[in-house]
């Protein structure tokens, strides 16, 4: 545990510059979309007339929010293949292989680097994704509209948001050090090879997992906000994070197994 730990301090440090870039990026546009409600009446609100025009107006003012959001999921495969990437242009990937630890450690302590940016991102997006919600929530109640709904407690709201981030860290993280193990086994065409690996095992992941449905919250702008049982035991159903759990950990260890002898070579 003291080596693993030594390690991930390691790669906090070696990359503490690029991380700290994505924070803060995430932090700006949240407090950005903060600030736009914060500037916004509950006038505007009910003036919309139908649905659809308020759905529309309300995703355009929690803009910068969503884009924090797409930019935490989008940048995390990045930043993990990046720090592999990183590692063998330095030449430094010599150094990590004639350590006296598994080579196994070497690979999770940069996905728990990268899995710490994810928790903090993932934080500050939740806490204001609720945040900007609840105010449109509050807005449509104090108005008497018919289109009011009632607030998801803060706990529950959380709860899912954080359920299908790990589910999605994992996901991908099997994904990306399934392409690493594969892109590094081979000594020429690495980076095609790198492309058509990413390329297959998310395509099969894909079609095995009929789309990855679980992940529609996270694509869409908003998450569920109704405070409804029903959708709560749906969204946390066992069987869908399961399967794309187990997908990504088997991805995981196939690309920690081809590393490994990568190491030995």
């Amino acid at each position: 545990m003291k080596q693993f730990f030594a390690l991930y301090v390691k790669e906090l440090k070696a990359h503490k510059v690029l991380f700290l870039f994505v924070l803060l990026l995430i932090a700006g546009m949240n407090v950005y979309g903060l600030l736009k409600m914060a500037n916004i009446s509950q006038e505007q609100i009910v003036a919309q007339e139908q649905l659809g025009i308020i759905l529309k107006f309300v995703l355009f003012v929690m803009l910068p929010i969503n884009l924090a959001k797409s930019i935490l999921v989008l940048s995390l495969p990045f930043l993990l293949a990046h720090i592999f990437n990183s590692e063998w242009q330095s030449e430094t990937h010599y150094q990590m292989f004639a350590l006296p630890v598994p080579q196994y450690t070497v690979v999770l302590a940069k996905v728990a680097a990268v899995a710490s940016i994810g928790f903090v991102g993932g934080g500050i997006v939740i806490g204001c994704v609720y945040l900007s919600m609840a105010k449109v929530a509050d807005w449509l109640v104090d108005v008497g509209s018919v289109f009011a709904v009632e607030r998801m407690p803060f706990f529950d709201f959380a709860f899912i948001a954080s359920l299908m981030l790990v589910t999605y860290m994992i996901f991908i993280f099997g994904v990306v050090i399934g392409m690493v193990g594969v892109k590094f086994s081979v000594k020429r065409y690495r980076r095609l090879a790198a492309i058509a690996s990413f390329v297959v095992f998310l395509s099969f992941s894909l079609f095995a997992l009929q789309g990855l449905s679980v992940f529609a919250s996270f694509l869409m702008p908003m998450l569920p906000f109704s405070h409804n049982i029903g959708l709560i035991s749906i969204e946390t159903s066992v069987t869908p994070y399961f399967s794309i759990i187990l997908t990504g950990i088997i991805f995981m260890i196939l690309g920690v197994v081809m590393y490994e002898k990568r190491a030995e070579i």
